[in-house]
């Protein structure tokens, strides 16, 4: 992030309950809810952001836990990254430009590059440019980088992407500073097949008109809540909702394929599908006809939808329509690139063979830090691609690092991941596990508490004990504990133990009379 002299900005990032944070690929829930806990939060500026979440880099010291490098992003909201840039240079803003899936034909989405010379001397700058393979869908404007960038001072540009190609694209940005050449992975993603929806009829929904959007012409999304999907088109002006379908089944699977009949929400065989057009609705009954309903298996929302409906309100009159998402007739992904394999040699260079798959267009290649589970196509920083290899750059010793590759198919379907590891995966520090009380001897307001340690001190040494019933506490280094100052009668304790990475867990609550 970079803010002005006047300005500030924050963000807070909450680690899986009970679990360290780890590079990788998240969904943001977009909220605090302890269900949730096993993912992590993310909130800016006080909000919390909902989403992807990629952190691309992360390092600690081993020796207390505390972050030293970091380094992640949010499509379509910018990078986040501290430890990073050496002092005295000149910083770019985001080293990563990840955009928000989006439709082709839609305007295009910006997000703005900012330059700082933190030196003490003036920078010669050359113009941005735009390469690569998908170059044509991203774009550099807007600039107000002249060619000298004096000491402590700033410029800025916009960086656009406008889909060409349905599917994964990957582009650099490049932009001479000095004597070198600096480059800014670029990335985005294209929703495939066709996406719209329309509505028609006599009915009081309608009244005699035809509504009709497609993901070229509206702001289009779909989403999970109320024991179904929402698909809704939005004006592009942000004026409100244009057209949007309800669609429910008896289940938390997708709907089948095939015709039938539709009631109203709650009722019935549990199928329902309810159309708003401009906000005038009617949950009524009807038929439904499927003939494509499939979910993405990492999201669990829809991944391609095509059905058409007929329902009757109260005048009775029809309401007719489709509704397609995604539809698409090729939903075969291809299959994924083999051997891959990374030279131990410097500069290092991975090599695989192609996908077998006929209709195999192309290869995104991925390099992520930590083990690659959990990877996607926007995860870490692409690499160029050559024929059937690509030079790895330089990274960070001491982590262990990974490639990984997807076919993608004329239609956009994606392969499985391809990975190959390289590197020495960095000592993992968390808090310490839970301790287990072995004895408890009470006293005249007094407890004294014998544990044995946790089977694991998060990989750090554990520093301090607390015992405590709640509403008394008492800090040591080792076993026996005593709490004293208590009242007469029944009490619970329990031994909490401290590392430098926080508190750990608690062991099992333990009752004791006092006397």
């Amino acid at each position: 992030m970079t803010v002005s002299s006047t300005s500030s900005a924050s963000f807070i990032l909450t680690p899986p309950s009970g679990k360290p944070l780890t590079t990788g690929s998240y969904r943001l829930v977009g909220t605090q809810q302890s269900d949730l806990a096993k993912v992590p939060t993310l909130t800016v500026n006080g909000e919390y952001i909902y989403g992807d979440f990629n952190i691309l880099d992360l390092a600690s010291d081993p020796t207390n836990g505390a972050i030293t490098r970091f380094d992640a992003v949010v499509p379509g909201i910018g990078e986040f990254r501290f430890g990073e840039d050496p002092a005295g240079s000149v910083v770019f803003g985001a080293r990563n430009i990840v955009f928000a899936k989006t439709f082709i034909g839609l305007p295009k989405t910006t997000q703005v590059e900012t330059l700082h010379n933190t030196g003490t001397a003036a920078v010669t700058l050359g113009a941005p440019t735009v390469t690569g393979v998908n170059a044509t869908s991203f774009s550099a404007s807007n600039s107000t980088c002249k060619a000298t960038l004096a000491a402590g001072a700033t410029c800025t540009f916009k960086v656009g992407f406008a889909p060409k190609a349905a599917g994964p694209l990957n582009a650099a940005l490049s932009m001479k500073v000095g004597t070198a050449t600096r480059s800014v992975p670029l990335t985005g993603s294209a929703f495939l097949g066709t996406t719209g929806i329309s509505s028609s009829g006599k009915d009081i929904v309608n009244n005699g008109k035809t509504t009709k959007v497609t993901g070229a012409n509206s702001a289009m999304t779909v989403g999970a809540g109320f024991g179904g999907w929402t698909f809704n088109a939005d004006n592009l002006d942000g004026s409100g909702s244009v057209l949007r379908v309800f669609v429910e089944g008896p289940g938390d699977g997708p709907i089948p394929v095939g015709t039938r009949k539709t009631y109203i929400h709650g009722q019935g065989n549990g199928y329902s599908l309810l159309t708003t057009v401009r906000s005038m609705g009617c949950d009524t009954t009807g038929t439904e006809t499927v003939k494509q309903f499939t979910l993405d298996p990492v999201t669990g929302l829809p991944d391609a939808v095509n059905l058409s409906f007929t329902q009757y309100c109260v005048d009775k009159n029809a309401q007719t329509g489709a509704l397609q998402w995604q539809a698409r007739a090729d939903m075969t992904a291809p299959a994924a690139p083999t051997a891959v394999t990374v030279t131990a040699t410097s500069p290092q260079k991975v090599t695989w063979k192609a996908s077998t798959s006929k209709d195999a267009k192309s290869v995104v290649a991925r390099l992520v830090q930590g083990s690659g589970a959990g990877a996607t196509l926007q995860s870490g920083t692409p690499l160029t691609v050559s024929g059937t290899s690509a030079t790895v750059p330089a990274v960070p010793s001491g982590q262990q690092y990974t490639v990984v590759l997807f076919a993608v198919d004329t239609t956009g379907n994606v392969s499985k991941p391809a990975v190959a590891r390289f590197g020495t995966p960095p000592v993992t520090v968390t808090a310490p596990g839970r301790p287990t009380i072995t004895n408890v001897t009470a006293g005249s307001g007094s407890v004294t508490v014998t544990f044995t340690p946790p089977t694991s001190n998060g990989g750090l040494p554990i520093t301090s004990y607390i015992l405590a019933d709640y509403r008394h506490t008492v800090t040591g280094t080792s076993s026996p504990l005593t709490l004293t100052g208590l009242p007469a009668g029944n009490d619970m304790v329990y031994v909490t133990p401290v590392n430098a990475a926080g508190k750990g867990t608690a062991s099992y609550s333990v009752p004791v009379t006092v006397g």
